[in-house]
């Protein structure tokens, strides 16, 4: 299995692991946290909750205070650029070229694990939270990064210059 094909696979299995795990005041409220939604079950009843839904909710002012507008914020930046990146790598993936933008997908793999854990941190207030998938997540963007580091051109060996002319 090829480099791109391995990406594509690491990628896609970025949005099916939970990420976070919280729970506020006296287990009156627990979350289960993926990329796209949240699964919420308290004394009033189950819900799932989008990201995109948990702004509007912000917006509409049924959620209020800089820690759940902050975490629902960055939640939603952190989605977005994990699309971004899921996106690049599936271009990548049927086009066969740009083993740069792979690197660059990497780079936006991690940048989404931070703001996630950012948005965990967030959460935080008033309960506590389990970032269980975030570190998986950039565990997974480094080794994309490192994986996809080198030249798939480039044979020359450590040491030696491809423009060096043989004294013989």
């Amino acid at each position: 299995m090829d480099k791109i094909r391995t990406s594509l696979i690491f990628q896609c299995l970025i949005f099916l692991i939970p990420l976070n795990f919280y729970m506020w005041g006296d287990w009156f409220l627990i979350n289960v946290q993926w990329a796209l939604f949240r699964f919420q079950q308290s004394s009033l009843g189950d819900s799932l909750i989008r990201s995109d839904k948990d702004i509007l909710y912000i917006y509409l002012g049924q959620n209020t205070g800089i820690f759940n507008i902050a975490a629902a914020g960055l939640w939603t930046i952190g989605a977005i650029i994990l699309l971004l990146g899921l996106i690049i790598t599936v271009y990548v993936n049927y086009t066969g070229d740009g083993f740069n933008l792979i690197k660059k997908a990497s780079l936006f793999t991690i940048a989404g694990g931070i703001l996630f854990g950012l948005s965990a941190a967030c959460r935080f207030q008033g309960g506590f939270a389990i970032p269980v998938g975030v570190p998986i997540i950039l565990i997974i963007g480094w080794w994309l990064y490192r994986e996809n580091s080198y030249d798939e051109g480039d044979e020359t060996e450590p040491g030696t210059d491809a423009g060096e002319v043989s004294e013989s």
